[in-house]
């Protein structure tokens, strides 16, 4: 019955999955002793385990084709970023080193990539089908952390694979596990399950975020004004740039601005949206009354005429667009398309401006809250389905925590993309990258075709993290920076029950939230009522959500 309501909930929620496939796949199977799984007993388990270190000794890339001559397939659910136009630049002497294709020359195993990505919804409602269909693609890419179930309850539907019954498959990821124990500990079940090949981000600093504000340095100058840092300070800003007849702040303004953009603002008020952690105690920051403060004050902007009248509607492209045409005084974006708007204004002078620090209260206080890069956030990562492809599923996930295989997911192909030192290590990129005449694409965007894929399940070169960094970009990045490492709420696994419960009760609190929220800001509701939406919050079960993630947290800094 658990798994049939676990099934019942995948169909009907959209619940954050990242990508899906619509048809094809392997149907579930028992684990099979041949293909690396833990049924067997007694003498036959012995001497199969004899057996699969003797494969495990011998085994190498590429694999060897099928009996048949036939290349070893797998299916995978779509990823977001694979596209079906390749570059003609990846294109060398007839040869694809686009990153598919060079993953497959060197593992000998050809992806099938089933289902569409063009639609985030849509691909999650796919897979949610894929799931009550029985019918699975070999390598999931889901997140199960918010599965109705979780990682837990994928386990036990046998959706997915416990990798911990799989070392001899997956030497590579057991011995980054064992460099890593705070990563391990990350992607384990309270039983010590694991369930997935995470996509790491490794980066230096706690801390470190490439997401924030920007503003129009030149329009500062005309009004007189230094770069702000308060609240006073953006407000006078603002005000001034609608006064001189220009444009005030935006950003993107799908929800996901509530926990990332508005992060940078939200600072000022010792909050941030969704949950984080203080002394030790889950915090929801809705219910904050620094929270409320905060939104009073992003309605008073709107209501001023400083934020972009469209910000509601807006999206990344549109902001993007705007910014580059002098529509804007200031903007919360990535670094990078700050930077970039400089020089993209359709043909008129390129115009000056500057990174902020999150918006403080009062000059001189620390920057606690803030967006975070977090090194593994869930999002992100491979698992196997169980059938009778696991072993090279497993072998094709587990390439992509080889040494070889983290230098060609993030850096392409040795020799092409990139060279060696003497060691063996990268040394630079070449100047296929650096110096391509033959596309509009940035150098990053070049080694992005050619292997840097930022949401597969692989640990990330620190290199390419920080190599294109602009003097600008590392200002932001430094600017940039917050406490937030100390306010972080984990990656954690719940219990079904637990999971089952934010799959349902969050799913309907989020949106009322986030529709709220917006009606707010705009001014189509009072902030009279904001004490009466708390307690509406409350009343859809926000303090039993906040009891389960207490839960699961308590547990995860137990292990």
């Amino acid at each position: 019955m658990k798994k049939l309501v676990s099934l019942l909930l995948a169909l009907i929620l959209v619940v954050g999955a990242l990508g899906c496939g619509s048809d094809g796949g392997n149907s579930s199977q028992a684990q099979d002793s041949s293909t690396g799984g833990s049924s067997a007993s007694g003498d036959s388990a012995a001497s199969d385990e004899e057996e699969s270190q003797a494969e495990t000794a011998e085994f190498s890339y590429p694999v060897a084709p099928n009996a048949d001559g036939s290349k070893v397939t797998i299916t995978m659910n779509k990823d977001d970023f694979v596209r079906e136009d390749v570059a003609e630049y990846t294109m060398i002497d007839g040869k694809s080193y686009y990153y598919p294709d060079a993953l497959e020359e060197v593992t000998g195993i050809h992806v099938d990539w089933i289902g569409s990505s063009s639609n985030p919804q849509a691909t999650t409602e796919a897979a949610n089908l894929l799931i009550v269909s029985g019918e699975y693609p070999d390598v999931w890419r889901i997140n199960w952390i918010t599965h109705p179930g979780g990682p837990t309850g994928a386990l036990a539907d046998g959706l997915i694979l416990n990798l911990s019954e799989y070392a001899s498959s997956c030497p590579n990821l057991f011995a980054y596990y064992d460099e890593r124990p705070d990563v391990k500990k990350q992607v384990i079940n309270d039983d010590g399950d694991m369930y997935c090949f995470p996509y790491m981000i490794e980066i230096e600093e706690d801390g470190e975020c490439g997401l924030g504000a920007g503003f129009r340095t030149d329009w500062l100058e005309e009004a007189g004004l230094e770069l702000p840092s308060t609240v006073a300070e953006w407000t006078e800003a603002l005000q001034a740039f609608k006064d001189m007849g220009k444009g005030g702040l935006s950003f993107e303004a799908r929800w996901l601005w509530l926990e990332n953009s508005a992060a940078n603002l939200s600072n000022a008020y010792d909050t941030i949206y969704g949950f984080y952690i203080r002394d030790g105690k889950v915090q929801y920051g809705v219910l904050d009354e620094g929270y409320k403060q905060f939104i009073q004050q992003l309605s008073d902007w709107y209501a001023a005429g400083l934020l972009d009248p469209d910000f509601a509607s807006v999206d990344k492209s549109t902001v993007k667009a705007k910014w580059a045409n002098s529509e804007y005084g200031a903007v919360i974006m990535h670094a990078g398309d700050i930077e970039n708007g400089i020089t993209a204004n359709e043909g008129g002078d390129p115009f000056e401006c500057d990174t902020v620090p999150p918006m403080v209260m009062n000059e001189g206080d620390s920057i606690e809250f803030g967006h975070f890069n977090a090194k593994f956030n869930g999002g992100f990562m491979h698992s196997v389905s169980p059938g009778e492809n696991q072993e090279m599923a497993l072998r094709w996930c587990d390439y992509l925590y080889s040494d070889a295989g983290r230098k060609l997911t993030s850096f392409g192909t040795e020799g092409i993309t990139w060279e060696a030192d003497e060691d063996g290590n990268w040394k630079n990129f070449t100047d296929l990258v650096m110096n391509n005449t033959e596309t509009e694409d940035t150098p990053s965007g070049i080694v992005y075709n050619f292997g840097w894929k930022t949401n597969w399940g692989y640990p990330q070169m620190p290199e390419v993290h920080s190599y294109f960094n602009t003097d600008f970009v590392n200002k932001a990045l430094e600017d940039w920076k917050s406490n937030m490492s100390a306010y972080y709420y984990p990656t954690v696994t719940h219990t079904e029950d637990e999971a089952d419960l934010i799959a349902t009760a969050y799913s309907d609190i989020e949106t009322f939230v986030q529709e709220g929220i917006m009606r707010f800001i705009l001014g189509t509701d009072s902030m009279d009522n904001w004490d009466s939406f708390a307690d509406q919050i409350r009343g859809l079960g926000i303090d039993e959500v906040i009891a389960a993630k207490q839960a699961a947290y308590d547990r995860f800094m137990s292990r």
